[in-house]
């Protein structure tokens, strides 16, 4: 929620705190992709333009493809209508999510080889994968492998952004312990995980 939500269920928490109850228990019988679709449909018709980033990069999050997320924007097009569609068009591009740049849309995951196990380096370290990048964090036998991209607005966070065992996102200062995942500062999202596997003493992610 925005600050200014949650300034209102702080100062009018008895006013405002059932409606949110029912918001939540509303969706129960919806499973989590759908309930994420939905929440950005209702933010593209709203055109709140923050909370449609954090909702796009939550459908993401939690399965849809960028076609699966496109569709659900194009057969809404009766009650959002086309200036809708298109204010939302415009803030992806600008948020230049690699799941939908033209070349990725229709592709479907492959595994991509990243390095030799025998030249990773103990903690974290940064690798480009096809269009996208990821952070990969060796801890003795134990290996993580984790979306470059802050699941707070999807942004791209650099290299320069490691601090031992720990990222901080540039953007909004979120920070991450790179052991677990947690975000341990400013935000409360994990930082989104890809799924790697150990073949011939090589690395493969799967993007």
């Amino acid at each position: 929620m925005s600050e200014e939500l949650d300034y209102l269920l702080s100062v009018r928490k008895e006013a405002l705190g059932p409606y949110f109850e029912f918001l939540k228990k509303a969706g129960n019988h919806l499973d989590a992709k759908t309930r994420s679709l939905l929440s950005v449909i209702t933010k593209v018709d709203a055109q709140t333009e923050a909370g449609f980033k954090q909702y796009l990069t939550r459908a993401l999050r939690e399965g849809n493809s960028a076609d699966e997320i496109l569709d659900a924007l194009l057969v809404c097009i009766p009650t959002l209508g086309f200036s809708k569609i298109i204010w939302a068009v415009h803030t992806i591009l600008e948020m230049d999510i690699p799941d939908f740049h033209v070349e990725q849309l229709g592709k479907a995951k492959e595994w991509h080889d990243v390095i030799n196990l025998n030249e990773l380096k103990e903690g974290a370290s940064r690798f480009e994968v096809g269009a996208h990048a990821c952070f990969v964090f060796k801890q003795g036998d134990g290996i993580k492998v984790y979306d470059s991209r802050c699941p707070h607005q999807v942004t791209n966070i650099p290299e320069l952004a490691i601090e031992q065992t720990s990222l901080t996102c540039p953007k909004h200062q979120w920070k991450f312990d790179l052991g677990s995942g947690e975000c341990v500062e400013k935000g409360n999202r994990m930082l989104s995980c890809f799924e790697h596997k150990i073949e011939n003493n090589h690395l493969y992610v799967l993007i």
